[in-house]
């Protein structure tokens, strides 16, 4: 069987058409395997039909361009050489004339080239949507892969090519951050009323994650991840690289623009009370609440008590009421009183001291105690009455931060393999994967090309 595929090319003025035999596939029909196009085929196909295509487009835009825009006359042509575009079905090598400008007019060159104005950029849009989008979820190089094993690219296509278009693709992004946005709850409406006070809080939870840096190889920077989620929108992704990043406040406004926030509207910040993350919504939004969150705080009770444990097989009696006076911290810090919980703290430094030559565990579990008394200190402003907040039905833990570090950090950033990344990098590549996790990145095309249209999917998250 023999298949003959023709491009019919319709004239816009009722002229000729244009056929351009595209290919000829001999096909056999007796196995499933030789039922319909194979992959290569379909490649070659693809990429036979762009051509024509593209270069028929190409012809009619030089066309439009090679008489004068005032008088009309036919320009001169002074030469022609070809120009490649990367484009989703393979490179299209095309021509690209040069003409003189006509004398009725002035001009501050000589000549120009028509295809200089349409072509702005080596490579079209989707397909660098594409390769953002993919290396947002997984390595360059096997993105790379990817795209060449399922689109007719070139074999030239490698990691470093990826990597350029991606960063290059996300420092457009950066440069065209809005305006910083002031973000208060204090402000009221021009009319003086308090109606938009009403609105529900936005929970912003924050949290900490490291990368093995390249510039230094033995070791690590802090990458900032978080997740705002307000009552009635979906919750969307934030990261940062803390340290290179010059606009938190601006992509935070930005952020929750995009989700409907008004300037009104109370922000609510949790987080771990790490030292990095501590003063961090102070810079990000003055007029803010920060807490810190009960599951962070838990966690270290929990390991606190894990080495009180062991005093109990010790001598028993004493060791239960050192357990009990944890647990009397505990509910102390439940209810937000700070002070007595600090006095439970020293009797319990207090009481485990006579252990200290018979405990095996007694430098780690001072060493604990010694750290968790300073974690309240440094945190106690941000110690809310937490039962309270609890009945109210208020968020008191960022747990769900937690899983924010891994699907926006660790699945991509892949910490397992110890890559290693430069500040810059970490942080643009961060900014196009939380722009594919929020299912961002296709309107950020559409407002770049107004005409651009693909699909956008959000990631797993």
């Amino acid at each position: 069987m023999r298949v003959k595929v023709q491009l019919v090319i319709c004239a816009d003025d009722d002229g000729m058409d244009t056929i351009h035999e595209v290919a000829v596939l001999e096909k056999d029909c007796h196995r499933i395997e030789q039922l319909g196009l194979t992959l290569t085929e379909a490649k070659q196909l693809l990429t036979h039909l762009q051509q024509h295509v593209v270069a028929h487009q190409v012809s009619v835009f030089v066309t439009t361009r090679s008489h004068c825009g005032a008088c009309d006359a036919p320009l001169q042509r002074k030469e022609e050489t070809t120009r490649g575009l990367r484009t989703l079905f393979g490179t299209v090598r095309l021509p690209n004339p040069r003409f003189y400008h006509c004398r009725c007019q002035g001009h501050t060159t000589s000549t120009f080239r028509p295809l200089t104005e349409l072509l702005t950029e080596s490579t079209t849009p989707e397909l660098l949507f594409l390769e953002t989008k993919w290396a947002s979820m997984i390595s360059y190089g096997l993105t790379a892969r990817v795209l060449k094993d399922f689109l007719p690219l070139e074999e030239t296509l490698n990691a470093t090519t990826i990597q350029n278009h991606t960063l290059a693709v996300a420092q457009r992004c950066e440069e065209g951050l809005s305006e910083e946005v002031v973000i208060c709850e204090d402000r009221c409406p021009p009319d003086g009323s308090l109606a938009s006070h009403r609105e529900e809080p936005i929970t912003v939870g924050l949290d900490g994650g490291y990368v093995r840096d390249w510039e230094q190889k033995q070791r690590h920077f802090e990458v900032i991840v978080g997740k705002v989620v307000p009552a009635n929108q979906p919750a969307k992704y934030l990261g940062f690289v803390q340290t290179y990043d010059t606009n938190p406040t601006q992509r935070l406004g930005t952020l929750l623009q995009s989700q409907g926030g008004q300037d009104t509207q109370r922000l609510t910040f949790l987080s771990d009370g790490g030292e990095t993350v501590r003063n961090l919504p102070g810079q990000l939004s003055p007029e803010a609440t920060h807490l810190l969150d009960w599951f962070h705080l838990t966690m270290r009770l929990t390991v606190l008590g894990q080495y009180l444990k062991g005093l109990i097989r010790l001598q028993r009696e004493v060791g239960e009421g050192i357990q009990k006076t944890l647990e009397s911290m505990k509910w102390l810090l439940w209810h937000g009183k700070v002070d007595k919980a600090l006095d439970r703290l020293w009797h319990i430094n207090q009481s485990v001291a006579p252990f200290a030559d018979r405990y095996p565990r007694f430098p780690q579990l001072k060493r604990t105690l010694q750290k968790f008394g300073t974690y309240l200190e440094n945190n106690r402003s941000f110690l809310p009455n937490y039962g309270r907040r609890y009945r109210r039905g208020e968020v008191i833990s960022t747990a769900f931060v937690e899983s924010t570090v891994n699907c926006v950090l660790s699945k991509r950033f892949v910490k397992r393999q110890s890559m290693q990344w430069t500040k810059r990098g970490a942080h643009l590549l961060l900014q196009m994967r939380v722009k594919s996790l929020n299912t961002e990145l296709a309107s950020t095309f559409c407002r770049w090309y107004p005409d651009f249209q693909v699909e956008d999917t959000a990631l797993a998250a």
